[in-house]
């Protein structure tokens, strides 16, 4: 699930980073008839106030398992740091970018990832748009995905970004549309070395991601 990590180059040159690789209802007044006098003793009883409407309650998130992908899983909210032009926006935005990477494989959605993935990123959709789609039409599906990253560096020049980070993964099965496990990827031992590249416009996208294969 992991890529061997290329060489990312940074050139400074004459200060540009180069990179390399219903309607109204009115108020009027009631109209009152001549022939008929109002009885005095007599109050006028209006409708019953209505019940205010029952709030559905949020489905209770269920995480796969053998019996079936998870379900109910809350699509990650991005942060309004994450928003940023700013190193402080990659740094914010990089945890969040894994967290719907985690929640697509964890459930076959790929739509929320897409629209923050440029074109590019390989493996972006190798590895994880592509394999959820595909999980989608076969039935199939995988538990257990989750990232924990740790930034180290972040550079940001005009609408490009550049992100160096650690990633740990963990376990993840894999399983037919029958509930039988035919793949599973190891949890990381260890922090592996990954680096972003991200271009803004209108928000950052991903377009290219490496990390380094654990040995």
């Amino acid at each position: 699930m992991v890529t061997k990590l290329k060489k990312v180059m940074l050139v400074l040159c004459s200060g540009a980073l180069v990179f390399s690789a219903a309607g109204c209802v009115g108020n009027s007044d009631p109209v009152q008839s001549p022939s008929v006098q109002p009885t005095p003793t007599r109050s006028a009883s209006g409708p019953p106030p209505s019940a205010s409407p029952t709030a559905k309650p949020t489905p209770t998130p269920i995480p796969g398992s053998s019996k079936g992908p998870a379900k109910n899983w809350p699509v990650p909210k991005m942060p309004e740091a994450a928003k940023e032009k700013s190193i402080e926006g990659l740094k914010a935005f990089v945890p969040y970018y894994y967290e719907l990477l985690a929640y697509t494989l964890n459930t076959d959605d790929s739509k929320p990832v897409r629209k923050v993935t440029h074109a590019d990123c390989d493996v972006c959709f190798e590895e994880f748009i592509n394999t959820a789609d595909g999980n989608k039409v076969a039935g199939s599906w995988i538990t257990g995905a989750d990232f924990e990253t740790s930034i180290t560096r972040a550079i940001v020049d005009g609408k490009s970004g550049v992100v160096l980070f650690t990633l740990m993964q963990g376990q993840m099965l894999v399983y037919s549309s029958t509930g039988t496990q035919y793949a599973s990827f190891e949890a990381s031992s260890k922090p592996l070395p990954g680096s972003m590249l991200l271009l803004y416009d209108n928000g950052w996208k991903v377009q290219s991601i490496e990390t380094e294969e654990e040995s």
